[in-house]
């Protein structure tokens, strides 16, 4: 149950009831208080302007939403809290009217004196609610300022403390160079869904990943964000938040409670995602079972892999949903201590069960406990990390990939037991727990929240998900073993100083991941792990390396891979079938693929022709499929891809094999439909295949993808020559490119390296000469680069000669030897020389640049627009995008625009208009140019861009009524006034400040009055009193021929005006003449004659000296001059008059 308290005064006796009534409600609130946890501190007070709300915490700030919403502010807190309601209305009476705690006790509700601006921050462990008046304009309230001097002192200790150094380094934290803004991550937890809304003060780019229970938004900029609340109290369906920066990027990852999915769109300039459970044939899976219990105990869920995903995600298999589920329990060993391990496995590792504040800093405390079957070693870190746990040569050895110091402290021999003392060995990136084994024993693993146990006994509560092993061979027939350990950390490698030989090792967080059975192989020895992986070399040049999702090990000439090798018929050959045989899925054997019975091509394509005329249906897919690779090896990949379409269309099947969706994939690509290419070439076994990856890399850099090019080429490898040349040279060109677009000129040199083309193949020999060029100027050797590009242009070939000509003509304009005319003129005529590919883009972007340099902004926007249309797909056009945007609203904000005639700033505007800022630099724009129009009477056009904002751009709240307000006055000069009344009553609404509510009123009264309906308009002005009000009131007296009210009313408006010593306005004459004219059309002579006595000698000393006398006389003696004089009076139309007399009074905001 819940109460209303208002501040009001004094007590009146009718209110007693009322008083025992909030007496009873006092007393069921302290005692459902009593179960509620001790409210804040609270601070209020109304200083400086702005009203501002303090809750302190004792400790920390638990997960909060303050928004406001029709008048009413709401702070809601993820616990419950008790607080003194009368406080606010007492101590902020101006601010707060009513104030009411839901019966949760979790949700604080105050209703507002105003529409007021809200603020919040944190600091320390207190929340910050300021509102500030509608007319504020500077920016928020400050913190005060001994909190934050006690935060910089935090920060420099923090600075200087080793220890939180090397945790954050163990971490993988970047810590940005340059200062980066803050950026606010808001929660709302409602019935069936939680929302996260990331509030970004500028427009951003963002792609989201979900895969194997997590999801990875990626922003194109960098910022700071704190999501330690979203950690320690996670709101449903979300079990763990983190966030790393990597180039300038910032990308937060979400682990996911079990089958949940997420949504996302744009808000203005906000992001939100929404969490919610899968619906699989109506009934919500587990998820909302695990939200439900989240929200019960408000548990804490663990930390979840701190990686960025690729963007090429592909659906789950069977073996990544049970990687995310965790592994399956036997029932067996679910008594005692055991049976509370698995128990605690089959749950999930989402709680920290470390107690809050107990968590080492600093370093990592290692423990060992008892057990029924054995003892558990227990290493507790301030954050979690990954790990790698195998036995070897009767020792125990649990390596994890962070490097802080391990405290043995609380390990003795009676505590170890049976297990030797352990000890700790430095790892390079990381540190390693090495525990002798004087027994044989079952050694398992499980993580739970930051801590890792290690269980060694008799009895194991959980072996963990097998990690599959498979081999891969290469075009060139070179072949490397696969691990498929989900969300792989990190490489470690190190000496074994027993047995004094290497031993490298992949760590992975929980679930728990397990090699069950030791391998061997001809160059290396797969151990036996209980976590993660473990590789000892045999020969010197094994290579262990960590994708995503695998851990890939190789040798610069190829594993040995025989049968000998495989274990158990794994991989589904069949015997006596030799493994070097097997193709990989990605393999593109087009030599093979062209073979056929017959001599010719149109002979062999005969014999497909015939084969699926006479297939039987259940054949068809399959001869389809033979076909299109038939047509893929021969070059024309448009055609194959119909046919692999058609085989798709005929067995469903065929998209689950990785070989069928390869090799469509590859004729997508070469038939220019990159995305869809890139689709089928991703997903199970496609992923981290080399064969796959170079098409990809390919893929990704005609889209313009220059960074995702960059990786993917670089997982291919020297997979690019296994090709014929001309596919060679394509592939590694396209490689130089993407390398150098990411400054990485080393590798751009190893690929332009190994750049070979036939002698008569005009087109790669000059692509390889202009890789060459482009590769010399970056490493800066001028000359050798210039005299490559005069190679190239010699070339002949166009695409390539038009490419050289701008490389050459940058690296002369950048060396002084080419003037800026000379440039501009070199970049125009290659405009037209070569049409297409990202030469046109880069040389519009640089012309562009050229044009804005010399001040012709309209000219650059549109050669920017032309880019961006042409490429809106390509990393380049994304970033152009934004700045056009920026560009264009400081241009138009500009003392330059404002020196352009007004018609030419609409002209400009509409050539432009798509690229107005979202927000309130936008509106500032818009009403900028409305106010110019205005001023030389284009208000037709004035009024179409206020009506367009406000019914399309501001979305409620004091702005929306503000140029409403603006929007009717010019209706109204524009002679439109139902217009005006529908602009004002469309944005009516409560709490608006006083001074812009009683604006609206004036302007809807006047526009009531323009449409006869005069006693509507006047009702509208009964208890307004101002100046304006008065003479709005008398105006409207007077067109609708009120008389007897009128002349009084005027009477009133001219005050004491006759008394002063001067002469008499324009506008005072105009009433007076109005207000005698009004007494004598009401018959009212007394009236008039107290006209001619205060007004007689003011007007008879004025130019309307003759008229006032004609409108002046008494009643019995009007005649025709008196009517032709009261028409004249009639015709002069006051509005213009009223429209800038309420302009003069307003304070006019930008608001938003």
């Amino acid at each position: 149950m819940t109460e209303f308290h208002r501040y009001g005064g004094e007590e009146r006796p009718g209110r007693i009831f009322t008083g025992l009534l909030v007496l009873g409600l006092v007393l069921v609130a302290l005692a459902s208080g009593a179960r509620a946890a001790p409210g804040p501190q609270l601070s209020l007070s109304e200083e400086d302007g702005y009203g501002r709300m303090i809750f302190a915490f004792a400790g920390p700030i638990p997960g909060y939403r303050v928004s406001t919403n029709a008048g009413i502010l709401v702070i809601g807190f993820d616990k419950p809290f008790n607080a003194d309601l009368e406080t606010f209305t007492r101590q902020m009476p101006r601010y707060v009217t009513m104030a009411r705690l839901d019966g949760d006790r979790r949700t604080l509700r105050l209703a507002l004196a105003a529409d007021f601006w809200l603020d919040t921050k944190t600091a320390e462990n207190s929340l910050y609610v300021d509102l500030m008046p509608p007319e504020w304009t500077a920016a928020a309230p400050p913190l005060p300022a001994d909190v934050v001097n006690r935060i910089a002192a935090a920060r420099d200790a923090r600075r200087k403390a080793e220890d939180a150094a090397l945790a954050a380094k163990a971490q993988g934290i970047v810590e940005p160079g340059v200062p980066v803004p803050d950026l606010s991550v808001r929660v709302v937890a409602r019935d069936g869904i939680t929302r996260l809304v990331f509030d970004w003060n500028r427009p951003v780019l963002y792609s989201l990943v979900q895969r194997q229970g997590l999801a990875t938004i990626t922003f194109d900029r960098t910022a700071r964000v704190d999501l330690s609340d979203l950690r320690v109290n996670p709101p449903p369906y979300l079990s763990h938040a983190s966030a790393v920066e990597h180039e300038g990027r910032l990308a937060v990852i979400l682990t996911l409670k079990p089958g949940v999915l997420v949504n996302d769109f744009r808000e203005d300039m906000s992001v939100v995602l929404d969490l919610k459970a899968k619906q699989e044939d109506g009934v919500v899976p587990q998820a909302k079972a695990a939200a439900a219990e989240l929200i019960a105990m408000d548990g804490r869920a663990g930390p979840g892999p701190t990686i960025i995903l690729p963007q090429a995600a592909a659906p789950e298999t069977q073996a990544e949903k049970e990687a995310v589920a965790g592994p399956s329990l036997s029932h067996e060993d679910e008594d005692g201590v055991d049976g509370e391990r698995a128990a605690s496995a089959r749950a999930g590792i989402g709680a920290n069960l470390l107690p809050e504040g107990m968590r080492p800093e600093g370093k990592a405390v290692v423990r060992i406990e008892p057990t029924r079957s054995g003892s558990d070693i227990v290493i507790d870190w301030p954050e979690p990390v990954g790990a790698a746990v195998f036995e070897r040569a009767d020792r125990l050895w649990i390596v994890f990939d962070s490097s802080l110091p391990l405290d043995l402290s609380g390990v003795t021999p009676p505590v170890a037991g049976f297990l030797g003392m352990p000890e700790r060995v430095a790892v390079d990136g990381g540190t390693a727990l090495v525990v002798p084994l004087h027994e044989p024993v079952l050694v398992g693993a499980l993580e739970e929240g930051a801590s890792w146990h290690i269980s060694a006994g008799e009895t194991l509560a959980t072996t963990g998900r097998p990690v599959a092993i498979s081999r891969n061979w290469q075009d060139d027939g070179r072949g490397n073993v696969i691990f498929d350990l989900k969300a792989t950390r990190k490489i470690l490698s190190f000496t074994d100083p027993q047995v004094r030989d290497t031993i490298m090792v992949a760590t992975a967080r929980g679930p728990v991941q397990a090699v069950q059975t030791p391998r061997s192989f001809v160059e290396f020895q797969a151990l036996q792990t209980a976590q993660g992986v473990a590789i000892v070399p045999v020969a010197d040049d094994v290579n262990v390396a960590a994708a995503p999702d695998n851990v890939i090990v190789s040798r610069s000439g190829g594993l040995t891979l025989s049968a000998g090798d495989r274990h158990d018929g794994e991989n589904g050959t069949p015997e006596g079938v030799s493994v070097a045989n097997v193709s990989a899925p990605a393999e593109m054997n087009f030599a093979a693929w062209r073979q056929a019975p017959g001599e010719s091509f149109t002979a062999r394509r005969q014999y497909f022709f015939a084969r699926l005329a006479e297939a039987k249906s259940e054949d068809i897919a399959r001869a389809q499929f033979d076909y299109g690779r038939f047509l893929l090896g021969f070059g024309l990949a448009p055609e194959a891809g119909a046919t692999f379409d058609a085989a798709a269309a005929a067995d469903a099947s065929y998209m689950a094999d990785p070989a069928f969706r390869a090799a469509r994939g590859v004729a997508r690509v070469l038939s220019g439909r990159y995305v869809e290419g890139i689709r089928d070439l991703s997903g199970d076994r496609l992923e981290n295949a080399p064969q796959a990856a170079v098409w990809r890399g390919l893929a990704r850099a005609e889209l313009g993808h220059w960074e995702a090019a960059r990786e993917q080429f670089g997982l291919a490898g020297a997979i690019a020559d296994a090709f014929d040349t001309h596919l060679s040279v394509r592939f590694r060109v396209r490689a130089v490119d993407a390398a150098l677009r990411g400054g990485d000129v080393q590798m751009a040199q190893h690929y332009a390296e190994g750049l070979h083309a036939g002698p008569e193949d005009r087109a790669g020999n000059g692509e390889i000469l202009l890789a060459g060029a482009r590769v010399a100027d970056a490493r800066g050797y001028a000359a050798e680069a210039l005299k490559g590009y005069d190679l190239a242009i010699a070339s002949g070939y166009p695409p390539v000669a038009a490419a050289a000509r701008f490389g050459k003509a940058e690296l002369q304009y950048k060396a002084g030897t080419l003037n800026e005319a000379d440039f501009a003129k070199e970049l125009d005529s290659l405009r037209f020389a070569w049409r297409g590919g990202f030469l046109e883009l880069d040389v519009l972007t640089r012309l562009a640049a050229l044009r804005l340099e010399s001040g012709d902004i309209g000219e650059a926007l549109k050669l920017m627009r032309v880019a961006t249309s042409n490429y809106p797909d390509s990393d380049q056009a994304h970033r152009m995008n934004i700045r056009m945007s920026d560009i264009f609203a400081d241009y138009f904000l500009s003392e330059a625009a404002d020196k352009m005639p007004p018609v030419q700033a609409l002209a400009f505007f509409d050539d432009f208009k798509d690229l107005t800022p979202v927000g309130r630099k936008g509106d500032e724009m818009i009403r900028h140019l409305a106010e110019r129009l205005v001023d030389v009477d284009l208000l037709s056009q004035a009024e179409h861009l206020l009506d367009y904002q406000v019914a399309n751009r501001l979305h409620g709240g004091i702005a929306k009524a503000q140029v409403a307000a603006r929007l009717a006055s010019i209706y109204l000069a524009d002679q439109k006034p139902l217009q005006a009344l529908a602009a004002l009553r469309a944005t009516r609404q409560n709490l608006l400040p006083e001074a812009l509510a009683a604006r609206r009123v004036l302007l809807e009264a006047r526009a009531l009055a323009e449409t006869r309906q005069y006693d509507n308009a006047l009702d509208l002005l009964e208890t307004k009193t101002s100046d304006l009000a008065n003479r709005l009131r008398a105006d409207i007296l007077w067109s609708g021929g009120r008389w007897a009210e009128a002349g009084p009313a005027i009477e009133v408006l001219l005050g004491t005006v006759w008394k002063a010593n001067e002469p008499l306005s324009d506008d005072d004459r105009l009433l007076v003449m109005r207000g005698a004219i009004a007494y004598s059309l009401a018959g009212e002579e007394a009236g008039l004659s107290r006209f001619r006595a205060k007004f007689g000698e003011g007007m008879n000393a004025s130019a309307d000296a003759a008229a006032f006398a004609v409108v002046s006389e008494p009643v019995v003696q009007q005649g025709v001059a008196f009517r032709e004089m009261a028409g004249r009076i009639a015709s002069i139309d006051t509005l213009d008059r009223f429209l800038a007399s309420l302009k003069a009074g307003e304070d006019v905001v930008a608001l938003n």
